[in-house]
């Protein structure tokens, strides 16, 4: 399962995101996601809920843009 390990290294840097800002709480992840990477949305939202499980990251909601290609971009966090 794939998921697992893009939904770590998507936390990996939403949560370096949120220590730079100071923020106490990730809200929702704007993400583009590449079609060739073979993802649906609802796996990786629950890949995601189960890494960010003890996390300030816990209960973030993936809005998922599917663009060509392979790329994996975090366009913008929201947060509390």
């Amino acid at each position: 399962m794939h998921e697992i390990g893009i939904a770590k290294d998507i936390l990996d840097s939403v949560l370096r995101e949120l220590q730079e800002h100071e923020y106490s709480k990730v809200t929702k992840i704007n993400l583009k996601v590449g079609q060739f990477n073979l993802l649906t949305g609802d796996s990786l939202q629950s890949a995601f809920d189960l890494v960010a499980e003890e996390t300030k990251a816990k209960g973030a909601v993936l809005e998922i843009e599917e663009i060509p290609g392979m790329e994996i971009e975090i366009k913008h966090i929201e947060a509390e």
